[in-house]
This record gives structure tokens, C-alpha cells and sequence, in this order.
């Protein structure tokens, strides 16, 4: 579970620890890079101002960014995770990795993937990854009020793994870019639920 720009491991735990079904083996990774500002993050804008988030597509630098952020989670989970099926998930920016994680070799062993208030980074990448890949699950939230990311955004994960043949669990709630208590308990089922179809 990966938490999102400006946070950190340790702010993102809590909440992980909450949503983990018994039996799970837990990984909570710190992102690549520091923020200028607070926490750390995934990829560096290029620019900080407020609407560095919400252009489309992220700049060549960014996107490097990424590729390295994937390589370190690639590394992580092998020397963490047990051999098995896995679900990948975050907030913000870490549900854009989440997402990124499809394209690693061990994107078979993905069974879920968790995204909240996020975006996608590389669509047509995405498109054509999700068409290699058997359909799996989807655990899809975000706010109406988002104001970091728009809910036009966040929709548009939903409708590419729609379109994939995903199956999906939505919650679109009334709130901003955040992670809303009365909704831990939704995706603790949907992980416990997860877990016996796999078994």
C-alpha cells in the first residue's frame, strides 16, 4: 500500500494495517524521492505550482522518474513478499503506481489493484498491458471534491480497466483528496472477499 505525494511510509501504515486482512503479508514502501516542501514522492513535477498535478501527461523527466520508482518496487517486493498472489494499492500518487505495477514482470501475480483519488499516468500504455493480462479485480474510490485530482480524472482509471473487463468496486464519495474513515471497512471486505476467491 503506497502512500502519495508529500506523505510518507509512516503516515500511509496506520491505515494499512486497519484494511489488512489476517494472514496477510504487509509492505508499506517509502517513495523514491524527497519533496521539496514535506514527505516524499513517487516522481518529481518539474514544477510545483498547483497545476503541475492536474496536466495530462507527465513531462519525459517525470515519467523517468517513474521507470526508477518501478524498478525499486520490483526489488522490494522481491526481497519482502512471499511467492503468491499479490494486490497492489495506494493514494494519490501511490495509486498511479499501483496502476505502473502492471507493467512489471510480476504484473500475473497482481490479483487486485487498489487506486483512490488518483490518475492514470500512461493510458494508452495502460490500454495495452490490461489487453496482455487476464482480467483481475479493481477497488476504485474517489471524491467528488476532489480539488487535487478531479473526479473526471479518477473516473478515468475506472473506465480504462472497465473497458479491460475488470471486476470493479466503486465508491465515489462526497469528500476531497482524501482516504474517508466510514470507507476502511468497504475495503477491508473487498481485500477479505478477495482473498477467499483466490484460495
Amino acid at each position: 500500500m503506497m502512500h502519495g505525494m508529500t506523505g510518507d511510509a509512516s503516515m500511509m501504515r496506520p491505515f494499512a494495517e486497519k484494511i489488512l486482512p489476517e494472514g496477510w503479508t504487509l509492505i508499506v514502501p517509502e517513495a523514491r524521492y524527497l519533496h521539496p516542501r514535506r514527505g516524499r514522492t513517487w516522481w518529481r513535477y518539474e514544477d510545483e505550482d498547483a497545476d503541475a498535478t492536474r496536466r495530462m501527461t507527465l513531462s519525459r523527466r517525470e515519467l523517468i522518474d517513474v521507470d526508477s520508482s518501478l524498478s525499486q518496487l520490483e526489488q522490494l517486493i522481491a526481497e519482502q513478499a512471499p511467492l503468491g498472489p499479490l494486490v497492489v494499492g495506494g493514494f494519490s500518487q501511490g495509486g498511479a503506481m499501483a496502476q505502473e505495477m502492471l507493467q512489471l514482470p510480476l504484473a500475473d501475480r497482481i490479483v487486485g489493484v487498489v487506486a483512490m483519488g488518483t490518475r492514470l499516468v500512461r493510458e494508452m500504455e495502460l490500454r495495452i498491458r490490461l489487453a496482455e493480462l487476464e482480467p483481475k479485480h479493481l477497488f476504485w474510490m474517489h471524491g467528488e471534491k476532489d480539488l487535487r485530482v478531479s473526479i473526471q480524472d479518477g473516473w478515468a482509471v475506472a473506465h480504462v480497466f472497465e473497458s479491460a473487463g475488470w471486476a470493479m468496486e466503486l465508491i465515489e464519495h462526497p469528500k476531497g483528496h482524501m482516504i474517508p474513515m466510514e470507507h476502511h471497512e468497504s475495503l477491508k471486505e473487498w481485500l477479505t472477499a478477495l482473498s477467499k476467491i483466490r484460495l
